[in-house]
């Protein structure tokens, strides 16, 4: 990531994109947070809880990176110097323990109900906590990417097995659920191993990537209407 991010640092355009991208989806992410407030407090639905804290976790993921961002552009501006060998990395490790525990949080939102694990929190932590470890010794994203792809296609066959009662407000989850994945797959290959992809279709990506986050906003307020 850290060769990715300075050589892209180069390309102002590409920046540029990339830091618009980057604080759109943080304000997309603390916006469904804040939406789905209201449906668990009315609710008090536990899925609706553990759903809550995956998009805050989606959002300080992202809005890690877009310190980091702020951080680069503060340097040319201002001329001082930043220890970026430290931040990288450090970077690195806080996208990777942020963005793991977002997908085990949104992994537990479906199975809370069968497996109602005391230690969920303590066991998560560990999780993201050795997959942040292995992002900062490997300083390999790819590696990371490759974890979090194997656990979103576990995520998604526990979204497909998943049955729902008929009537219930939480039916059309399922379908959120499965565009929160599309998401963030399109966001592994943009970031992840095929991020030295043609700038056109990154931007692209970009895009669709957006677009589906607004549908997952759209859906989550018609739950609280």
């Amino acid at each position: 990531m850290s060769r990715f991010m300075a050589g892209q640092f180069t390309d102002p355009i590409g920046f540029s994109t990339e830091l618009a991208y980057t604080f759109i989806v943080v304000v997309l992410c603390f916006l469904v947070y804040y939406k789905t407030r209201e449906i668990y407090d009315l609710t008090g639905y536990k899925g609706i809880k553990y759903f809550r804290n995956a998009f805050l976790f989606f959002g300080l993921a992202y809005a890690s990176r877009l310190f980091l961002y702020t951080l680069l552009i503060s340097k040319i501006a201002f001329d001082f110097i930043l220890p970026m060998r430290i931040l990288f990395p450090i970077s690195n490790l806080l996208v990777a323990y942020l963005s793991t525990m977002a997908l085990l949080y949104l992994a537990y939102s479906t199975l809370w109900k069968r497996i109602n694990f005391e230690h969920f929190l303590h066991l998560s932590n560990i999780i993201a906590l050795i997959v942040a470890g292995l992002a900062f010794v490997s300083r390999s994203p790819a590696l990371v990417s490759m974890i979090q792809l194997l656990m979103l296609l576990f995520i998604i066959i526990l979204i497909l097995a998943k049955k729902h009662k008929k009537g219930k407000k939480i039916l059309p989850m399922k379908a959120v659920y499965l565009l929160i994945s599309l998401f963030w797959l399109i966001n592994l290959f943009v970031l992840g191993p095929g991020r030295l992809i043609p700038f056109e279709l990154k931007v692209t990506l970009q895009i669709i990537s957006v677009l589906v986050f607004f549908i997952i906003y759209y859906k989550v307020t018609k739950w609280i209407k």
